[in-house]
């Protein structure tokens, strides 16, 4: 199928297309609608509060981890409302135009809502985190506040996906974080901070070296990110990754199966949740939690 023949709900400009591709990250304005982002920003709020409900505890008392964000993955999967956002027939087409394939599977949803005094989180790539190699695979950031450096904004290394996959970055804090903005390969480059209005989108490459500020303003910073990987991507690794795991992925098995549904080109009807749930609060490691 050619690229003319296609019919994308958001057609990408070829300039934002090649900065993408030349810088690792880019903005997409206007995707969503005040109205139509509301919407989806109170089921995620609803979402959050429900899976958070029992944890009282004030950032001070959180791991490192925990106070750089509160961490829900897979949306998708509990809230039919979500669903609808994480597998947005708009959302997907601009992950395919800026990655330039012809289909995509969802990797992952989460919310990251970085609360008032969060700290920051540390420079990293997240593709290094997924034994999936050098699959294609691009993040979408969506904002359902304004925002900037102060309460928590991204902050991106521009070329940074070309270098490939440099040592993994552990942002648990369970050992010392690599100092990634240090290594060679990136040769001094400087993070470019990007603020950004709800509505508006932030997309990087999974290569992309990115962190994010502390929320040093009063209010939550609420985020939402949707990860997508190319069709025809393939396992590399034996190590324990979630989705993989459930879907029983083998080493060199393509990357597709139950909670890896194909969002791009769009299907008719949105993909069923998968029997088996991970975690409701945190990162998803493994099958047992």
């Amino acid at each position: 199928m050619s690229e003319q023949t296609i019919e994308y709900p958001y057609l990408v400009a070829p300039a934002v297309v090649e900065e993408f591709q030349r810088k690792g990250f880019v903005v997409t304005k206007d995707v969503f609608t005040p109205t139509k982002l509301g919407h989806y920003a109170s089921a995620v709020d609803a979402e959050v509060a429900l899976r958070t409900a029992d944890d009282v505890r004030g950032v001070d008392e959180k791991t490192t981890y925990e106070q750089s964000f509160v961490q829900c993955m897979r949306l998708w999967e509990t809230n039919e409302v979500v669903r609808n956002l994480s597998c947005d027939a708009s959302l997907a087409g601009i992950g395919a135009q800026l990655l330039g394939v012809d289909g995509l599977h969802l990797w992952q949803d989460q919310a990251l809502y970085k609360e008032p005094g969060g700290r920051e989180t540390d420079p990293h790539q997240d593709q290094t985190f997924w034994p999936i190699g050098n699959a294609n695979l691009i993040s979408a950031w969506i904002p359902f506040d304004a925002v900037t450096f102060a309460n928590g904004a991204m902050a991106y290394v521009p070329g940074s996906h070309k270098v490939g996959g440099l040592k993994p970055v552990d942002i648990t804090h369970s050992t010392q974080p690599y100092d990634i903005l240090g290594d060679p390969a990136l040769a001094g480059a400087a993070p470019e901070w990007v603020s950004v209005n709800p509505g508006n989108i932030v997309w990087h490459h999974g290569f992309t070296v990115h962190q994010a500020a502390a929320n040093t303003s009063p209010n939550l910073r609420r985020v939402f990110t949707v990860v997508f990987v190319a069709a025809g991507s393939r396992r590399t690794k034996p190590w324990p990754a979630f989705p993989l795991d459930r879907a029983k992925v083998p080493v060199g098995g393509l990357i597709q199966g139950d909670g890896l549904p194909v969002v791009w080109p769009a299907a008719k009807q949105q993909p069923s949740a998968p029997k088996l749930l991970g975690v409701p609060v945190g990162p998803q490691f493994r099958l047992d939690g």
